[in-house]
């Protein structure tokens, strides 16, 4: 079985959550932008801000942990960790220009705030945003301990 990690954020400006219109072989969905880890990413945090840029053309500021959803795809036979995180606060206005020779680029339609009033109307991943959408409301977030580099034979535990 293959595994990924990956991070996706919640956006929230008045009562609108910014989102990516994806279109592909199974037809037309909303999701928040976010992705999985490349290469290059050291933290969780990291890879969200590195996919907020591709994906929505923004730099952003990431905030608290939302929650943590797993889930199978049992097509691909591959289980996904996703770490929801709080969008605090952003640059520049979404656009889709970033997209440009990535993978995601023949997919990604639309970069839109959608109003939360819609959300119900629209086939969205995961199906429970207005949950997190209230959960970024109410303040009630879990824990994110940090992101620590350990060395050889424990001799390095830090924080980063």
């Amino acid at each position: 079985m293959e595994h990924r990690i990956r991070a996706a954020g919640i956006l929230i400006r008045h009562d609108a959550i910014l989102l990516l219109r994806i279109e592909d072989e199974t037809g037309e969905y909303w999701v928040p932008p976010g992705g999985g880890f490349e290469p290059e990413d050291v933290t969780s945090k990291g890879c969200l801000r590195r996919e907020y840029f591709e994906e929505a053309g923004i730099e952003t500021t990431i905030g608290e942990l939302i929650c943590v959803r797993e889930f199978l795809e049992c097509e691909t036979n591959r289980y996904n960790i996703e770490l929801y995180y709080h969008v605090t606060n952003y640059t520049g206005e979404p656009h889709l220009e970033n997209l440009e020779g990535l993978n995601d680029e023949s997919v990604i339609q639309a970069v839109e705030w959608v109003p939360f009033s819609e959300l119900h109307q629209r086939r969205s991943y995961p199906d429970d945003l207005l949950y997190l959408v209230d959960k970024v409301r109410q303040k009630d977030f879990s824990h994110h301990v940090g992101s620590y580099i350990q060395g050889p034979d424990e001799t390095m535990n830090r924080l980063i």
